[in-house]
C-alpha cells in the first residue's frame, strides 16, 4: 500500500498560504503589445517530470495572471525570466518589465483584465495551500503497459456525438444552445477552464451539419476577442455568408450586413453567432453586439448569439459592472457549467470504456471520495466550499496518479495514491 505524502511536486507553492489572491500587472501589459494569454503561455516551457520543455497550459497561465498563484513543478523565475525576456525582446521597457508582477490593485484596465477581477474584487480564499495542480501531464509509456491500455483515455477522448459525457445540467445547456442557434436570442455559456465549454460549441457545430440544419454558424477568427471589433464582427458575417468584400466604412458594412443576412434568411436559413473567449470582449464590443441581435425581417430576428467564456464573463454581464452595456445584459441568458460532484464515477465511467476498460480494473472503491476531497476545497473563515471536478482537472489528476502507480507498483488507483499525487 502506497503511504500518503505530505507534500507533493503537483501541489501549488506553500507562500500562496499568504498570498493576497490579485489579478497582476502583466496581464494588462500583454492586452497593451497585443499578445494574448494563450500566446503568453506558449511562450513558456515547463521544467515538471512529464511536462519537461512543454508550453504552460492555458489554465495555469491563468492562474498566474489572475489569482497570481503559482505552479509549484516550474520555478516561478523560470517563468518570470522567459516571460521577461519575450516582452523585452517586443521593446517594453525596462521601466515597465520592473512592474509586471505587481498586484494590479484597481483594475484600472477593464478590457485587459478578462478574468473576473474586477476593482478590489479578491479570488476565493482557501483554507489548504493544496490547490489542484491544473497543468497537462501526458500519460507515460510505463503507465500504459502498467494498465494494459493502448490509448490515452483522455486525449482526442472526443471523437463523436457518443463520446461527450452530458450530466443533467450539460444535457439542459446543450439544448439551450441548439434551441439559441434555431429560434434566436442571446445566450452566454459561462464555465471554469476544462469545464468543457468548448466540447459543447463542437458539439452544436457537429450536430448542425450531422443533420444538415439550414442553421449557419458564423465564427470571428481573431484569436485576440479584446481586439474583435464591430467592423470585425461584420467582416466574419460577410465573408461567411457571401462571396463579397467587406466595404470599407463600418456603416457600409452594417448595411452589407443587412442585406446579406436577410437574403440568407428568406432562402430558409437561419444564423448563428458563436464566439469563444468571450471573457476578453470589451464593453463596447458587447454594447454593439446588441445592435447586430436587432437585425430583422418582419418579425424573424436575422442573428442569434451565442458567448462562450470563463467565469469571468459572468461578472462581465452584471449590469451593475458595466451598466452601459445593460441593453444586451438584459437580454442575455446565462447558461452556467458546474463541477461533475456527482456525476465523476459515470464521466469516468464513459472515459475508460472508450479504451475498453472497465472502471474497477482501474479504481478501487475508495478512489472516487478521495477525488472529491483532493479537487474540493474550503473558503477559509467560512462554511462555503469551492470544486474543482471539472473534466480537465480530473482528467490531469488521473493521469498523474496512473503513472504514480506505475511507478510505485500499485495495482489500481486508490485513495492512497490520489493523496500521494
Amino acid at each position: 500500500m502506497l503511504t500518503a505524502r505530505k507534500t507533493s511536486k503537483y501541489l501549488f507553492t506553500a507562500e500562496q498560504e499568504a498570498a493576497s489572491y490579485m489579478p497582476i500587472n502583466l496581464k494588462s501589459v500583454l492586452a497593451k503589445v497585443g499578445v494574448s494569454q494563450d500566446e503568453w503561455a506558449r511562450a513558456v516551457t515547463q521544467t515538471g517530470r512529464y511536462a519537461q520543455g512543454k508550453p504552460l497550459s492555458v489554465t495555469a497561465a491563468a492562474q498566474i495572471l489572475n489569482w497570481n498563484i503559482w505552479p509549484k513543478c516550474t520555478p516561478k523565475e523560470h517563468i518570470k525570466a522567459q516571460t521577461e525576456a519575450t516582452l523585452r525582446g517586443m521593446g517594453v521597457p525596462e521601466e515597465i518589465l520592473k512592474t509586471v508582477w505587481q498586484e494590479d490593485i484597481f483594475d484600472e484596465n477593464r478590457h485587459a483584465h478578462p478574468v473576473g477581477a474586477h476593482a478590489k474584487k479578491r479570488a476565493p480564499d482557501y483554507s489548504t495551500t493544496e490547490v489542484p495542480h491544473l497543468e497537462v501531464e501526458m500519460l507515460s509509456t510505463a503507465a500504459r503497459k502498467h494498465f494494459a491500455i493502448f490509448k490515452d483515455p483522455f486525449v482526442d477522448d472526443v471523437q463523436s456525438p457518443d463520446d461527450v459525457f452530458l450530466s443533467s445540467e450539460q444535457r439542459y445547456i446543450r439544448e439551450a444552445m441548439y434551441s439559441t442557434a434555431k429560434h434566436g436570442g442571446i445566450l452566454a455559456i459561462v464555465g471554469e477552464s476544462g469545464s468543457g465549454k468548448t466540447t459543447l460549441r463542437r458539439d452544436l457545430l457537429d450536430r448542425i451539419a450531422r443533420e444538415n440544419l439550414p442553421i449557419v454558424p458564423i465564427q470571428p477568427r481573431i484569436i485576440d476577442k479584446s481586439r474583435l471589433t464591430a467592423g470585425a464582427i461584420c467582416e466574419a458575417i460577410i465573408r461567411d455568408l457571401s462571396q463579397e468584400q467587406p466595404r470599407q466604412s463600418l456603416e457600409s458594412k452594417a448595411r452589407q450586413v443587412e442585406k446579406i443576412l436577410r437574403g440568407s434568411s428568406r432562402a430558409g436559413n437561419s444564423h448563428v453567432l458563436l464566439i469563444e473567449e468571450a471573457h476578453d470582449l470589451t464593453v463596447a464590443t458587447l454594447k454593439y453586439l446588441k445592435r447586430f441581435w436587432e437585425l430583422e425581417d418582419g418579425f424573424k430576428k436575422l442573428l442569434a448569439i451565442v458567448i462562450v467564456g470563463q467565469p469571468e464573463l459572468k461578472g462581465m454581464l452584471d449590469e451593475r459592472m458595466n451598466y452601459e452595456a445593460r441593453e444586451f445584459i438584459r437580454r442575455c441568458e446565462i447558461a452556467e457549467l458546474m463541477p461533475l460532484n456527482g456525476n465523476l464515477e459515470e464521466y469516468l465511467a464513459l472515459k475508460l470504456k472508450r479504451i475498453g476498460k472497465k472502471p474497477t480494473e482501474v479504481f478501487a472503491k475508495d478512489a472516487y471520495d478521495a477525488m472529491r476531497a483532493k479537487l474540493t476545497m474550503k473558503r477559509r473563515g467560512s462554511d462555503g466550499v469551492i470544486s474543482m471536478l471539472y473534466p480537465l482537472v480530473v482528467n490531469n489528476l488521473i493521469t498523474k496518479a496512473m503513472n504514480l502507480c506505475a511507478d510505485m507498483g500499485v495495482d489500481k488507483i486508490d485513495a492512497d495514491v490520489i493523496k500521494g499525487v
